[in-house]
C-alpha cells in the first residue's frame, strides 16, 4: 500500500465472494475462458473488449435484447449500440408484477407511510398507461412532471416508459421560470403536478404554479394532479379508472428516448439531455447490481428530489428487484437524525446522500452511531461533489465503523457514475475506489495524453451505451459535439479534474472549468476546501480564480464564518498558513474576504463558474437563471464585490 494512503474499510472474504461483482467475474471467466482474479483485471478486460463486456453484462443480468444487427457501430459522437434490439425499461418491473414483496416504501415529513408491492405497483402503472393511450398519448410524446419524491412519480415514469413516451421531471422546489424554461423546450403532451409539498415543517402550495405552468405549455392534452386539491383543468390521479388488464410494455428500439434530463442551468439555458432505454438499462443494471451490490433483499434509498439524476438511479433499484424507499422532505426536519431513523425503522441496507449532507453532519458534531441501530446498513454512497478525507473519516468515526463508503462521481450527462466503488475493494480516505466497468476513464494532460499519479482532465476514451442519444432541438449534434468533444477531438471530456493512481484509485479535485491556474500550475478547488476543514471558525467557503480589470489573474477565497466571528488579520494569517502548510505556497489566495453566504445550485453544488463570471463583470441575469440557484440572494454580495473591488 502507498505511504500516506489510509485504509478505512476492507470487505471480508465472505462479503467479497457473495457479491454480485464477484459472481460476474466468475461468469466472465467461465464464458470467455479468461482467468482474472481482481477488479483491476476485470476493468482492464472490460475496456479492451467493450462489445464482449456489454453483451456479457446483458446476459448475466437477464436482459433480453432480442435480435440485433451489431453491438457497436460508428465513432464516439455518433455511436450506435445494439441496432435492431428491442427493449423497454419498464419491462424489468413488469417481470415482477405477480410478486407481493414491497417495491416502494414512501415516507414524508408528516410521518405518512405508504408501502406498495410489485403487484400493486404494476396495477397502478397499467391503469395510467391505459389512460394515456386512451387519450391519444403515443410513443415519442413527452410527459412532464412537476412532482415530489412520491410513489406517483415512479408510477408515472413507468407508465410513460411502458408506452414508449418520454419522461421528464422537475421537483416542486423549482421556481416557475425554471420549470417553464425546461419543459417548454420539449413540448409536453402530458403535465403532472404535485399541488403541495412539505419542507422543513412548512407546507408549500403549488396550485398557482401549476396553473401558470400549464398555460405556458400549449401542447399539453392531459393535466393531472397527484393530490386531493381541486385545480382547474387538472384531473386527479386517484380518479383515473383502474385498468381491468395488465399493460404489457411496448418494445422499442435500444436507443429510443426514455427520459430527458437537464444541465444545471447555471451558465445559460439548460440543455435538454436525452437518454435511451437500452443504454440506461445496461448502465443502471451495472451500477446498481455490480458496483453497489444491491440485490432483491436490499432496501435502497438516496436522499434526492426528482430534479436530480440520482432520483433516476434510485428508481433503478427496481431493476434489481430491490425495495426502494422514497423520502419526501428536509433532511434536517424534525432534526438531522431523520435519515438514520428511517434506516433503523426500515432496515435500509443501501443509503445514498450528497457530500454536502455529510458536511452538515460534521458541523452538527452528532454521533450517529450512538443513537441509532444501523446493523443492516452495509453501504453509504456519497456524490454531488468531492468528499474530503475528513468527511471519509467522519463517516467511520461517527456513523458506522464497519460500512462500505462509496464516493461516486459522474453526472447528469451520463445519468450515472463513472468513477465509483466495488464491494471487492478496500476504501481509502479521500479516494474513489475505481473506475466503472466499461468506462474507459483516463486523466489527460493538455496534449490529450493519459497520465498516472498526475492531475488531468477526466476523459472517457471510448463510447458507452448511456451517453446521450442526442440533445433535444440539436438535429445535427452541434451542441452535443461542442459540449463533450470539442476540447479533445473525438474524446469525451467530462469537465472534472482528477488523478488516477497505479491501482486505479481516483481523486476528484473539482470541476475543470473552475480549476485555478497560477502561473501554469493547475489547482483543484477541492484541495483548498479540504484544507479549510481543519479551521473551526470557517463554516463555508468558495474559492475563485478570475482575471481582474488589470488583466491580472487573481485567486480570491471567500469564507463564511461561524456565529458572530469576524475576519481579522490573525484569522487571515491562520488560513494562509494552513493552506500553505497543507498544500503549497501556490495555493495561497491573493485575497481572503468574509462573505455572508456561498451560492449553491439546487443540487448542492458550489457555483464557482458563475461567481467567477460575476467577478469579471457579468450580470447574473445574463449568465444564469436565478431559479436554478438554491439561495439566489447570495449572488448580490458577489455582484457588489465585483463592482467595488475588482
Amino acid at each position: 500500500m502507498d505511504a500516506g494512503v489510509k485504509t478505512l474499510w476492507e470487505p471480508g472474504n465472505e462479503y467479497k465472494e457473495k457479491s454480485t461483482m464477484n459472481q460476474f467475474l466468475n461468469y466472465v471467466n467461465t464464458n470467455n475462458h479468461t482467468n482474472m482474479n481482481s477488479y483491476k483485471e476485470l476493468w482492464e478486460w472490460s475496456v479492451k473488449n467493450p462489445e464482449i463486456f456489454w453483451i456479457s453484462l446483458a446476459d448475466f443480468s437477464g436482459l433480453d435484447l432480442g435480435e440485433y444487427n451489431s453491438i457497436l457501430s460508428e465513432n464516439n459522437v455518433n455511436a450506435r449500440w445494439f441496432e435492431g434490439a428491442r427493449v423497454n425499461y419498464a419491462d424489468r418491473v413488469y417481470r415482477m408484477r405477480n410478486i407481493e414483496k414491497a417495491a416502494i416504501i414512501s415516507y414524508n415529513e408528516e410521518g405518512k407511510e405508504q408501502v406498495i408491492t410489485y403487484h400493486s405497483l404494476w396495477q397502478k402503472v397499467s391503469s395510467l398507461a391505459a389512460y394515456f393511450q386512451s387519450n391519444g398519448i403515443a410513443a415519442s410524446d413527452t410527459v412532464c412532471a412537476y412532482i415530489g419524491n412520491i410513489p406517483e412519480a415512479v408510477i408515472t415514469l413507468l407508465a410513460t416508459a411502458s408506452i414508449g413516451a418520454i419522461w421528464s421531471s422537475c421537483s416542486p422546489d423549482f421556481g416557475i421560470k425554471g420549470v417553464i424554461e425546461r419543459f417548454s423546450q420539449i413540448s409536453p403532451k402530458v403535465l403532472i403536478v404535485s399541488p403541495e409539498y412539505s419542507y422543513n415543517g412548512k407546507l408549500y402550495d403549488r396550485t398557482e404554479n401549476a396553473i401558470k405552468i400549464l398555460k405556458a405549455l400549449p401542447e399539453v392534452r392531459i393535466a393531472i394532479t397527484t393530490g386531493n386539491k381541486e385545480i382547474h383543468d387538472f384531473t386527479k390521479m386517484n380518479s383515473i379508472p383502474d385498468s381491468r388488464s395488465e399493460f404489457v410494455p411496448i418494445k422499442v428500439e435500444f436507443s429510443h428516448p426514455l427520459w430527458i434530463l437537464y444541465s444545471s442551468g447555471t451558465t445559460g439555458k439548460p440543455k435538454a439531455i436525452v437518454h435511451g432505454h437500452g443504454g440506461i438499462l445496461l448502465e443502471h443494471l451495472k451500477v446498481i447490481m455490480l458496483h453497489m451490490n444491491i440485490k432483491e433483499n436490499s432496501v435502497f434509498t438516496w436522499a434526492t428530489t426528482t430534479g436530480w439524476m440520482m432520483w433516476n438511479v434510485l428508481v433503478g433499484g427496481l431493476l434489481a428487484g430491490s425495495t426502494i424507499l422514497l423520502y419526501d422532505g428536509s433532511l434536517s426536519y424534525p432534526d438531522t437524525g431523520i435519515l438514520w431513523k428511517l434506516s433503523e425503522k426500515y432496515g435500509i441496507t443501501h443509503l445514498g446522500v450528497s457530500a454536502a449532507y455529510i458536511g452538515s453532519l460534521m458541523d452538527s458534531r452528532i454521533k450517529i452511531k450512538d443513537h441509532y441501530q444501523l446493523d443492516k446498513l452495509e453501504f453509504i454512497g456519497s456524490t454531488g461533489s468531492p468528499l474530503s478525507p475528513d468527511a471519509f473519516e467522519f463517516v467511520y468515526e461517527n456513523i458506522k465503523g464497519n460500512v462500505w463508503l462509496s464516493s461516486l462521481s459522474g453526472g447528469t450527462d451520463l445519468c450515472s457514475a463513472i468513477c465509483l466503488g466495488s464491494p471487492t475493494l478496500p476504501v481509502y480516505s479521500g479516494m474513489l475506489q475505481c473506475r466503472g466497468l466499461g468506462a474507459h476513464v483516463e486523466a489527460l494532460d493538455p496534449d490529450g495524453k493519459p497520465v498516472i499519479n498526475e492531475k488531468g482532465e477526466l476523459a472517457i476514451m471510448d463510447p458507452m451505451p448511456d451517453m446521450p442519444v442526442f440533445f433535444w432541438n440539436d438535429p445535427d449534434k452541434t451542441r452535443y459535439y461542442e459540449s463533450y468533444y470539442n476540447f479533445y477531438p473525438g474524446i469525451w471530456r467530462h469537465g472534472d479534474y482528477i488523478s488516477i493512481d497505479d491501482e486505479g484509485r481516483v481523486i476528484i479535485y473539482g470541476r475543470s472549468d473552475a480549476i485555478l491556474n497560477r502561473n501554469g500550475i493547475r489547482i483543484g478547488t477541492g484541495e483548498i476546501y479540504s484544507s479549510l476543514n481543519g479551521i473551526e471558525m470557517v463554516d463555508d467557503s468558495i474559492v475563485i480564480g478570475y482575471t481582474d480589470s488589470r488583466k491580472i489573474y487573481r485567486i480570491t477565497l471567500f469564507v463564511v464564518l461561524r456565529g458572530n466571528a469576524k475576519l481579522d488579520d490573525n484569522l487571515i494569517g491562520t488560513i494562509k498558513s494552513k493552506i500553505r502548510d497543507d498544500l503549497s505556497p501556490r495555493h495561497v489566495p491573493d485575497y481572503i474576504l468574509q462573505a455572508p453566504s456561498v451560492p449553491y445550485t439546487l443540487n448542492g453544488k458550489k457555483m464557482e463558474v458563475p461567481v467567477r463570471r460575476i467577478l469579471e463583470g457579468a450580470l447574473p441575469g445574463d449568465i444564469l437563471n436565478r431559479d436554478s440557484v438554491k439561495n439566489p440572494d447570495s449572488l448580490d454580495y458577489y455582484v457588489a464585490v465585483g463592482k467595488t473591488i475588482f
